[in-house]
């Protein structure tokens, strides 16, 4: 089974790499992944080989002149860091550690020259790496990124004020974001120069800060050993040598490094809720149906108008406007003319509430706390085809209605009375052509009279009315071409509508189904920063451990 450390930094980069893709689909902002890409996924085990028990890491941080320098010397008891004149940039990183801990275990990324490391044999530090950092009030911009690169790496934050300027937080606001991550002790050097009033007021700072009973030492930063008021330092020493055991220092890490994940943890919860309430994004389909109802009712009603206009100018020839807004060929949508504007089926008025009705779904998303990016998006493309898409249906149905015009029993009556039109003339004039042969077969046998005017009178009339009467129902039957071409035209335009709003509809489907992806895979995510019982540091806020953290940090 991995270890916590090992655990730690293949998740930051998975949860990084969901949020960056989740990101560039629209559904988060760059101001929303900025809370996990700012974790560190460095430990201060990662410093060290894993297979060995590693140092305590111990590190100064402070202001300008407040004698952070002096500290570590007088803890050496040598000249390790540079003070004074010698440091006048505050840009190095001074370490002191044992001669069996090498500079080239730390990270690669570390600039070398920016690091001075003495070694030495005292086998009572032997657990424990002391790192002076550079000034984090300092106005080199460098040195606080330094500063925040070398932060995950530490287990002890030893901050360091002086008399003069305990309440100068600019050091303070740089570390306090990170406060809970670890274990924390406060010395207000140069106590030579202090008072006890300055102490108690300090240590209410600290207890504002989340810290209930902080641990305050004081020391003294001058050279001459005779000189040095009665202080705290020996007690400094006696506290870090009481954490660099074994048990405390991998209890210190798992803390840290469950505190991270926790935070980790945290950030990709806050990206998820930046997706959207499942029940918010339920709605939506619902919401876009009540609008387009509405929105096409008045469509509908408002291209009554140009229907009849464009059958008209279709069925007298006069124009086509269909024609000059659609290429029949291309099938590219053409601005009209002026003249032609009063003709064109889908004009700036239709598309303007078709738009409309967008907009308005669009900020009722929106208003519901989801993302609307993605949805929009998708959106715009159906906006900019709505013109091509409705004439384009509009011509195919009006093709439809002059090919096969009225509805399926006029065409049924129209076809028999066509049939009858042709049928009964020659079945009449058939019996008149029968009747005349037989008339003078008869006439010519018997000697009678031949057919008369009557009969030549009455033949006629008979089949002009054979021929006349299925004629005439079949053009009371037949519709208009006018009308044929409104029905067409008003069928193509629902059947546009309808395509329109499925369009819409399809946008938002595709939208629901891309973010249901990022929200099961960040859920996925969310259930690999469980920690493993045995990997939990055990209690740590006992005794004097429990002044040294911050309450922020407690689990």
């Amino acid at each position: 089974m991995k270890t916590m450390d090992q655990r730690l930094q293949p998740l930051i980069e998975s949860a990084r790499q969901w949020a960056r893709e989740t990101s560039a689909a629209g559904w988060l902002t760059t101001a929303d992944r900025t809370p996990l890409e700012s974790i560190e996924d460095g430990t201060p085990g990662s410093l060290f080989d894993s297979s060995e028990h590693r140092p305590l890491v111990v590190a100064f941080f402070g202001g300008t002149g407040v004698g952070k320098s002096t500290l570590l010397n007088r803890l050496a008891g040598q000249e390790i860091a540079r003070t004074g004149a010698e440091r006048p940039t505050s840009r190095e990183v001074s370490v002191y550690v044992h001669e069996s801990v090498r500079i080239s275990q730390l990270p690669a990324h570390f600039p070398v020259d920016r690091v001075r490391v003495a070694h030495h044999q005292n086998e009572k530090s032997r657990q424990i790496l002391w790192i002076d950092m550079p000034d984090i009030d300092s106005t080199e911009q460098s040195n606080r990124q330094w500063v925040l690169e070398w932060l995950p790496h530490i287990d002890v934050v030893i901050y360091v004020v002086s008399p003069e300027r305990y309440r100068d937080d600019k050091g303070w606001r740089l570390l306090k974001s990170h406060g809970h991550e670890h274990a924390w002790l406060f010395v207000m050097n140069q106590w030579d120069r202090g008072q006890p009033e300055q102490v108690d007021d300090f240590r209410r700072q600290l207890a504002a800060a989340g810290f209930a009973d902080p641990i305050i030492l004081r020391t003294d930063s001058r050279e001459e050993i005779s000189a040095r008021r009665p202080d705290d330092f020996d007690k400094l020493q006696s506290i870090v040598q009481s954490l660099a055991d074994e048990h405390t220092v991998r209890q210190l890490e798992k803390r840290g490094i469950e505190i991270r994940l926790r935070t980790l943890e945290e950030a990709v919860r806050q990206c998820l809720n930046r997706l959207g309430d499942d029940e918010d994004a339920g709605r939506l389909e619902k919401q876009w149906e009540r609008i387009w109802q509405e929105a096409r009712a008045k469509l509908l009603q408002g291209l009554e108008w140009p229907i009849q206009v464009v059958a008209r100018a279709f069925v007298t020839r006069d124009a086509n406007p269909l024609r000059k807004s659609v290429d029949l060929d291309k099938q590219a949508v053409q601005p009209p003319t002026a003249r032609d504007a009063e003709a064109v089926l889908w004009d700036d008025w239709a598309q303007t509430r078709f738009e409309d009705a967008l907009d308005q779904f669009i900020v009722e998303a929106g208003a519901n706390t989801l993302p609307i990016a993605p949805l929009k998006s998708g959106l715009d493309k159906v906006r900019s085809e709505a013109r091509a898409l409705l004439l384009a249906e509009a011509q195919q149905a009006l093709r439809r209605a002059l090919a096969n015009p009225g509805n399926v029993w006029q065409r049924f009556f129209l076809k028999l009375t066509s049939f009858l039109a042709i049928l009964l003339p020659l079945a009449a004039i058939g019996w008149v052509c029968y009747q005349v042969v037989t008339a003078y077969y008869d006439s010519a046998l018997r000697h009678t009279e031949y057919l008369g005017v009557n009969f030549a009178v009455h033949s006629i009339l008979l089949i002009a009315i054979a021929w006349l009467l299925p004629y005439f129902i079949h053009r009371k039957l037949k519709p208009s071409a006018e009308r044929v071409a409104i029905k067409g035209l008003k069928n193509g335009i629902v059947s546009g509508l309808d395509l329109l709003g499925g369009r819409v509809a399809d946008a938002i489907q595709r939208a629901q189904l891309a973010r249901q992806a990022h929200l099961e895979a960040g859920r996925r995510l969310l259930e690999q920063f469980i920690v493993p019982p045995d990997a939990r540091p055990r209690a740590l806020d006992t005794g004097l451990l429990s002044r040294m953290l911050s309450k922020s940090g407690r689990r």
